[in-house]
């Protein structure tokens, strides 16, 4: 069993809530060294997107070279609607959460979304233990209806240090190890993930008693892995789950 009690102490409101009122949000659209910013709370330095305070954001456009990097407050709260956003990154994470209280991803519906990372990642990333093509040190939620595909030519594809949350989503990753994890937890519900990784389909690594995966409802399907779920404790509550492991 895991160390909570009941459904809603898996998933906040805010996990579950992808239709926030976005009326005043800041909104971004991102291009190659001409992003466009009509809001507050973010700044363009060197073809990368940075903000720095809570607040509400909706991203759409692309960047062939550059990253979201969030560094706020360690009590602020971060919304980002993505709106068909397309970002790779040669050397380093797509998305970058250095300092937030949380943040969440919402998926818009009816978009196409991509997130991707070059083989090799600079020494500043490497030394700092950036490990994902979407990273954070701090919880993360990704939410919404619209399809997220992430690839990741260097470790993982999405990468948590604390807990990872996913209720919602079409789902794409593939990664040369892990496809989704989390030092924490995991838990998801109404999604619809697919995953094809060189080693762990799904992993929490931490292995004290508190960390753990949870799944309760959704689609799972884990392409190719050499191991598929892997937890001190893993619960399954419902949802479809298919897995080919070596």
């Amino acid at each position: 069993m895991t160390n909570v009690d009941s459904e809603s102490d898996m998933f906040t409101s805010n996990d579950l809530n992808a239709d926030w009122d976005s009326s005043d949000a800041a909104e971004i659209i991102l291009s190659d060294n001409n992003s466009t910013i009509n809001g507050n709370g973010a700044y363009i330095y060197d073809n990368n997107l940075y903000i720095a305070s809570a607040g509400k954001y909706i991203l759409s456009g692309n960047l062939s070279d550059g990253s979201i990097i969030i560094n706020a407050s360690s009590d602020d709260k971060i919304w980002m609607l993505f709106n068909d956003v397309s970002i790779h990154c040669s050397d380093c994470a797509a998305i970058q959460i250095e300092q937030a209280d949380k943040v969440f991803l919402t998926l818009a519906d009816e978009t196409e979304n991509t997130l991707a990372s070059g083989s090799e990642y600079n020494t500043d990333a490497v030394s700092s233990g950036i490990d994902g093509t979407v990273y954070s040190r701090d919880d993360l939620t990704i939410n919404g209806s619209g399809a997220l595909t992430v690839t990741a030519e260097y470790q993982h594809g999405i990468a948590c240090n604390d807990d990872l949350v996913i209720t919602g989503g079409n789902i794409s990753i593939t990664a040369v190890q892990d496809g989704l994890h989390a030092n924490d937890s995991i838990r998801i519900k109404d999604s619809d993930i697919t995953v094809s990784a060189g080693d762990d389909g799904i992993t929490v690594s931490n292995d004290d008693e508190t960390a753990y995966l949870y799944v309760e409802s959704g689609k799972i399907n884990i392409l190719s892995c050499y191991e598929g779920l892997e937890a001190i404790d893993v619960t399954i509550a419902g949802g479809t789950i298919d897995i080919v492991s070596t």
